[in-house]
């Protein structure tokens, strides 16, 4: 073999991967360390292009509606604010529609730590008073249930424990409350200042997204060959359709889940009708998990004021989840990502290891795109093998 410049540059690239698998194989500890590091240090600027991304769905969407038309296009003007009409409108009405949620689960919040505060010291009778109505016909489960709630709390030496407490504290022990609040504050600031960061980057993103695409795909096309250009160029706008697919399918669902159990509670006369609602809407973005924990909080917030409707309620949520989980979901999302089932436990349980509720998130939509991927490219090689090898049996293609 003749040892020229470009067998020795594929020689180098042969070295440089077999060195990086090796070093991942066996210290994979230290390259996902380094990775959640680089993460760290790009926090804002990875948090703007998610920010971006997700106010160009609405963003596209506004200016084809808005700017696409006859009229629209005969007018040099309203072609020139296009953009910037179109960023302002998307960033109010996601900020309107946080703005509603937040206005509607404040008031509720406030009120069920007030019915928690006034209703604490009469809940145990009132549970009592319950059970012993439920199993009044088992005299076993009555008595030891019986014996375990006769036990009051003092409340009185309660508070006085806890101010005694407060009273003895030291200057240590005050000093270190100080520095604890010292650093929430900072960290609310920090949190703040990353957010204002990364907005603006998103802005300045979607307002030159056309340049900045033309840009990356010249030197895409410079630095790589022609074929792997266009092979990431394919993976890249896989992943945005999967992406806004995955993102748009999940808010049509949060909201179609939000009326499915609002309509029925409120109806019904549920406690924090509401809350509960938003809650669960708002979960079922992390899914499989997401909707236990909704059920178990909307159950503990119900149980406060009513604990036979606690009851109901996790009946009525056992039966909403059966339509959702066979009918809403499977149509509504999984039919836009083009994942089974069996996927998207693998990737939930993988990006939720790795990387918390933010991986669950985020692994589904790669996981599609490796999918779709993968199953490409054994379709076109099984067609190949069929046209090369006409033996008579047609392998079938990978379905959905």
């Amino acid at each position: 073999m003749k040892l020229d410049k470009a067998t020795m540059h594929k020689i180098e690239w042969l070295i440089f991967f077999t060195v990086l698998i090796v070093v991942c194989f066996f210290r994979f500890d230290l390259v996902l360390a380094l990775i959640r590091g680089i993460i760290r240090l790009l926090t804002p600027f990875l948090l703007g292009c998610a920010i971006a991304f997700v106010i160009n769905l609405l963003m596209r969407f506004l200016e084809r509606k808005l700017f696409d038309n006859r009229f629209a296009k005969e007018k040099r003007f309203l072609q020139k604010i296009r953009r910037p009409v179109s960023i302002l409108l998307s960033v109010l009405m996601i900020a309107g529609v946080l703005a509603a949620v937040i206005g509607l689960v404040i008031p509720q919040i406030l009120e069920a730590i007030r019915n928690v505060a006034v209703n604490l010291e009469s809940a145990v009778p009132r549970l009592r008073e319950w059970l012993n109505q439920v199993l009044a016909a088992y005299p076993d489960i009555r008595q030891p249930v019986d014996q375990f709630l006769s036990q009051e709390p003092d409340w009185p030496a309660v508070f006085e424990a806890v101010i005694d407490f407060l009273k003895s504290g030291s200057a240590a022990d005050w000093q270190g409350a100080f520095s604890a609040a010292t650093g929430f504050l900072s960290g609310v600031f920090s949190r703040f200042s990353t957010f204002m960061i990364a907005f603006v980057f998103s802005c300045y993103i979607l307002g030159r997204k056309e340049k900045l695409y033309s840009q990356a795909s010249r030197t895409m096309h410079a630095f790589l060959p022609d074929r792997a250009a266009g092979r990431l160029s394919r993976v890249l706008h896989l992943c945005e359709v999967k992406f806004g697919k995955f993102i748009t399918g999940q808010c049509m669902e949060a909201c179609i889940l939000f009326l499915l159990y609002w309509i029925p509670m409120a109806v019904g006369g549920f406690p924090y009708a509401p809350l509960i609602a938003v809650i669960i809407s708002m979960l079922s973005f992390i899914p499989i998990f997401g909707c236990y924990v909704s059920c178990a909080i909307g159950a503990l917030l119900i149980l406060t004021v009513d604990p036979l409707k606690a009851l109901v309620f996790i009946i009525l949520f056992a039966v909403i989840q059966q339509i959702e989980g066979n009918l809403i979901y499977p149509r509504v999302v999984g039919g836009s990502i083009e994942l089974p089932g069996i996927w998207v436990l693998v990737a939930v349980s993988v990006g939720g290891s790795l990387f918390g509720i933010l991986g669950m998130l985020t692994f589904i939509p790669l996981t599609s795109v490796a999918y779709s991927l993968v199953r490409e490219e054994v379709n076109k090689r099984t067609e190949r093998k069929r046209q090369n090898h006409d033996t008579g049996h047609q392998p079938q293609k990978i379905s959905q």
